[in-house]
């Protein structure tokens, strides 16, 4: 498989680091083709704007969606593009910070998945560009797994990230694998080494696994409803 790491941290010494580094390690050796975007590292611009399109078709008045579709966005988004259409999985390495992604990955999103190239209607979710793909979240927390449960103090992680695994992978297309947490790796040495191990053997047959299981379009009706009663957000919140 060709595999797209996005990495989101400032801190080479990092545990985030470590997961991207195993990830490559473990990959290469399986025979995978990886390519790495280290976000930090290439000084990724977070904002989406003006200053992301080469010409303007109406310098007047700026609306985002409208340039995209002239497809006269700057290099360094072209680049990214061109490493996602490259890629048949994109595995995102982030620790959670505010329950959502680091800004600068946020803003990879904002800018990266442009319309009409990564959605448009009726393209989108299990009919969405990347349907062919499929997409991974690794990400690392602060605080103990107890307080990400259902019931625990910070809520159901997998909820917390709903929108990146269901309103921004699925949406435009990808096969969303179950998400892999890294819960308070900073203050255990014996943890580090077990979620590394873990890790390890999660991606040596990664290529072998189902995705999650969300609605597809067609089992929605005039409504919007899906015909039976669990919606995707519920189940995503049992992969937590």
């Amino acid at each position: 498989m060709k595999i797209l790491i996005i990495y989101a941290h400032p801190e080479p010494k990092s545990f985030n680091n470590a997961l991207k580094e195993k990830a490559k390690e473990v990959l290469e050796g399986n025979k995978h083709e990886v390519q790495i975007s280290d976000l930090y590292a290439m000084k990724w611009k977070a904002v989406a704007d003006k200053a992301d399109f080469t010409e303007l078709k109406d310098p007047s008045f700026f609306k985002m969606q409208m340039e995209q579709k002239e497809e006269k966005m700057t290099e360094d988004i072209k680049a990214e593009q061109k490493k996602v259409e490259w890629a048949d999985m994109i595995i995102f390495q982030f620790p959670l910070w505010w329950f959502s992604c680091p800004a600068i990955l946020k803003g990879w999103f904002d800018r990266v998945f442009s319309t009409p190239w990564s959605y448009s209607w009726p393209k989108i979710y299990d009919q969405g560009s990347f349907s062919k793909k499929k997409a991974l979240i690794s990400v690392t927390t602060g605080g103990p797994q107890p307080m990400y449960q259902e019931r625990g103090l910070n809520g159901n992680l997998s909820k917390i990230l709903y929108p990146i695994m269901h309103g921004a992978l699925y949406f435009c297309g990808f096969q969303v694998l179950q998400p892999s947490y890294w819960f308070s790796p900073a203050h255990s040495d014996e943890a580090r080494k077990m979620y590394l191990s873990q890790w390890e053997e999660r991606l040596k047959n990664i290529e072998k696994e189902e995705p999650i299981k969300f609605h597809k379009m067609e089992e929605y009706g005039q409504t919007g409803l899906p015909e039976d009663k669990e919606n995707d957000f519920e189940i995503l919140g049992k992969t937590n």
